[in-house]
């Protein structure tokens, strides 16, 4: 069966993060962390309210991107350690 070269068992492949989310420690363990995860994490679920915005900064990135904002839709790369911090905004 081809892989790409890659065997997920490798060490590395199956990496357990450790980032931070409003200075609270979560366990993460894909590659990758999309904008909705990041909410889902802080607070359990997204608000389906159509006055409710967020935004997300982050920082200690990977060295594509190490910091910078995240809008609704983003995927980036997840760092070990990193930090994101989410503001959530009620437009009522």
């Amino acid at each position: 069966m081809e892989n790409n070269g890659k065997n997920e068992n490798a060490p590395g492949q199956n990496k357990d993060f450790i980032i931070y989310i409003d200075s609270r420690e979560k366990k993460w363990s894909k590659k990758t962390i999309t904008f909705e995860e990041v909410i889902i994490l802080k607070n359990g679920s997204i608000s389906t309210d159509p006055n409710m915005s967020y935004s997300i900064t982050f920082k200690k990135g990977d060295n594509e991107k190490p910091g910078g904002i995240m809008v609704a839709g983003d995927e980036i790369k997840v760092k070990n350690e990193m930090k994101f911090n989410v503001s959530e905004t009620n437009r009522s």
